[in-house]
């Protein structure tokens, strides 16, 4: 997997994902930069929330 250099809040947004998809929360409180979703680490779902693909979790077990 190649390791997508992420700014703080691009790394952050990540773990809030990650946090609120364990917790089972809603995501539309998080917000999503273009950057993550071009990258393929986030994707939308029919809701409008948002989610961390394989490859986002992918890329939080590389860590910052």
């Amino acid at each position: 997997m190649k390791k997508i250099q992420l700014n703080e809040e691009q790394w952050r947004t990540l773990v809030a994902l990650r946090d609120a998809q364990k917790s089972q929360r809603p995501t539309l409180a998080v917000k999503v930069s273009n950057r993550l979703r071009s990258n393929g680490l986030v994707v939308e779902d029919p809701r409008g929330g948002s989610a961390l693909t394989e490859q986002g979790l992918g890329r939080l077990s590389l860590g910052r």
